[in-house]
């Protein structure tokens, strides 16, 4: 069976693992069972063996190419991690390139296609992985998932679930907090951030009447995407042989209203959102403290107390609708086809992703993307980080389908139309469904 348990679930069966490998002690078997003991000395010792054979046939030159947030800064964790395999593997060499998101996938896809690139590539999750392995430029990793022994989270794993193979494993994930001001929280007299839409509405309603904004996020489909997981709808579903598109169903309509009601009921978000189409610039909506919400990932953190070191602010779950349910953001790690030495390439894969390796996430306050992961290092640096963690069990993949970049403008395009005020939320919806249905027909 694939390793798709689900965080809570996985973390009780691996503490079962746990419990049932202390075992009785060898001194505690019977003197009449001796001579079974000679065999599971004699079995581990064929094991040692072919242990020993497996790690003299790890050789060769592996090339990596990873997003430059991991080799950008001095002693970068990830190059200790490659020299630490390299050492347990004389006959090993690696490389590691790092390069901006735009450059990475741009630089891949272009050396792939033409026969060559890096062996191990780190992917985006919301989408790439899907994409090349559309395009025959990665491979499956089924068989290496159902023998490995890492656990991987089962959000993060399906976003490299194409055409029922596993095309990635996941490196690290992130997803959606709510970002609160603390000032104008208590100023609308709550103590708590909500922790459900209708809370999350009243407080807006409070904050704007106080001549505050409500919420605030960059104009891209990630809060958009959201709202439809939580109100328990995939936006196109991808579970049957076609993709269906699903956002125009009574689950739809009810996420699309409540998001775009915040702005034709309340106004709620602030005007220099119109101009957020980069994070940078989502930043200073919030920062500018006359804001009560902001929906973000893990990154924002630093980045608002950088921002306005002045500022008090928390960091809350998103509030539940219907289930809870939030965007999947992060990075995968996959193979090229073109790769010379797959067996290689998936070690290093397999090793990267392993518990031996998570310090090269936790140093930058990242969370791997397994189930038994130590969390220690990483809430020692934030403790609000817990956060992003207790959301793990139910992040979920953007819709995992061919271009899904094209479905994250169409989701984002839509709702500009209304908080634009060009459409109102019915017209943007359903000029939404039908832009959504040409493109499966384009694309399948």
């Amino acid at each position: 069976m694939k390793k798709l348990l689900a965080l809570s679930m996985a973390t009780v069966v691996a503490a079962g693992m746990l419990t049932g490998c202390g075992g009785s002690k060898p001194s505690e078997a019977p003197a009449t069972q001796a001579p079974a003991t000679e065999a599971p000395a004699e079995t581990k010792g064929e094991e040692k063996a072919a242990e020993t054979e497996a790690t003299a046939e790890l050789s060769g030159e592996l090339a990596v190419m990873v997003n430059n947030a991991f080799t950008g800064m001095e002693d970068p964790a990830i190059l200790r991690a490659a020299k630490a395999f390299e050492e347990k593997h004389p006959g090993v060499k690696i490389t590691i390139e790092g390069l901006s998101g735009k450059e990475l996938i741009s630089k891949f896809t272009t050396s792939a296609m033409a026969g060559s690139g890096p062996d191990v590539v780190a992917l985006d999750n919301s989408g790439w992985p899907i994409d090349l392995a559309a395009m025959g430029l990665i491979l499956p990793l089924d068989e290496q998932i159902e023998a490995t022994s890492n656990e991987y989270l089962q959000g993060p794993l399906d976003s490299g679930l194409y055409e029922e193979n596993y095309y990635s494993v996941p490196w690290y994930f992130n997803n959606t907090g709510l970002y609160y001001n603390k000032r104008i929280l208590n100023e609308i007299g709550k103590t708590e951030a909500p922790a459900n839409w209708e809370e999350f509405e009243e407080d807006i309603r409070l904050a704007t009447e106080k001549g505050y904004a409500g919420v605030s996020t960059r104009l891209d489909g990630y809060a958009v995407f959201n709202m439809f997981f939580a109100n328990d709808n995939p936006v196109i579903d991808t579970t049957g042989e076609r993709p269906v598109v699903t956002v125009n169903e009574d689950s739809g309509k009810e996420a699309f209203n409540f998001w775009t009601g915040l702005h034709t009921k309340y106004h709620a978000f602030p005007e220099g959102m119109k101009d957020a189409s980069d994070w940078a610039t989502a930043y200073t909506t919030f920062v500018s403290d006359d804001c009560l919400f902001f929906v973000c990932g893990d990154w924002a953190y630093a980045n608002i107390k950088k921002g306005n070191p002045d500022m008090e602010f928390g960091l809350a779950p998103m509030p539940e609708g219907k289930v809870k349910a939030v965007c999947l953001g992060g990075y995968n790690l996959a193979i090229n086809s073109n790769a010379s030495n797959p067996e290689l390439a998936w070690a290093f894969v397999e090793y990267l992703t392993s518990k031996e390796c998570d310090f090269v996430m936790t140093e930058q306050g990242r969370i791997p993307g397994r189930t038994d992961v130590d969390y220690a290092p990483i809430l020692e640096l934030n403790p609000d980080y817990q956060v992003f963690i207790d959301e793990a069990e139910y992040t979920v993949p953007r819709p995992r389908v061919k271009n899904a970049a094209s479905v994250d403008e169409k989701m984002v395009d839509a709702f500009k139309k209304v908080f634009f005020d060009q459409k109102t939320a019915e017209e943007a919806l359903n000029e939404l469904e039908a832009e959504l249905n040409d493109f499966i027909n384009e694309n399948y």
